[in-house]
Parts: structure tokens; C-alpha cells; sequence
């Protein structure tokens, strides 16, 4: 079961956070942030009794290659897609930022 947790960062980190997600190497900065802490919890595994051992993160790693291929597909598959005669996704998005 997953649990819900609310965290501060620095501005700096919440930036870094931020370029992280809008690079495509991540969907969410609740991927970064569950990666980041998987990663930590598999380096300080030996001092810390209750982190989950390396063969239960290495189960758990996904292919970061594939996933960012993945997502380039789906963006370039949702800048062509319309949502009627001649209003696409791009064109939706940009008019909300104006």
C-alpha cells in the first residue's frame, strides 16, 4: 500500500525537480522523488536494517532508455492528435497560456 507524504524543498531542488520531469526522464515529480529515495534506501542499505534489500530494487529498476522512448513516442503522438476539425493538443495547450 502506498502512502501519501508532503515534503519542502529548497527552491533550488524543487527547480531541479522541475528540469528533471520537464526533460521527459520522468513523468511526475512523484517518479524523481520515489526514485531518488529507492536509490538512497539501496546505498544505505547496510546501516539501515529496514531498507529493502538490492535484489528487491533491482526487481523493481526500470529501463530508463525505453521509458524516456515511451514517452517521446506519446508526446509526438499527442502533438498530432486533434481533439476535433482542426484544434489539436499544442493548440489547446498554447491557448491556455495565453
Amino acid at each position: 500500500m502506498a502512502h501519501t507524504m508532503n515534503i519542502r524543498l529548497s527552491p533550488e531542488l524543487a527547480e531541479f525537480v522541475r528540469l528533471q520531469v520537464a526533460s521527459g526522464a520522468y513523468a511526475s515529480a512523484s517518479e524523481f522523488v520515489l526514485e531518488a529515495v529507492r536509490w538512497f534506501a539501496a546505498r544505505t542499505a547496510d546501516s539501515v536494517g529496514a531498507a529493502p534489500s538490492r535484489r528487491d530494487m533491482q526487481e523493481q529498476e526500470i529501463d530508463r532508455s525505453e521509458v524516456r522512448a515511451v514517452m517521446q513516442r506519446l508526446l509526438q503522438l499527442r502533438e498530432g492528435a486533434t481533439l476535433g476539425p482542426g484544434l489539436t493538443w499544442k493548440e489547446l495547450r498554447d491557448d491556455g497560456h495565453r
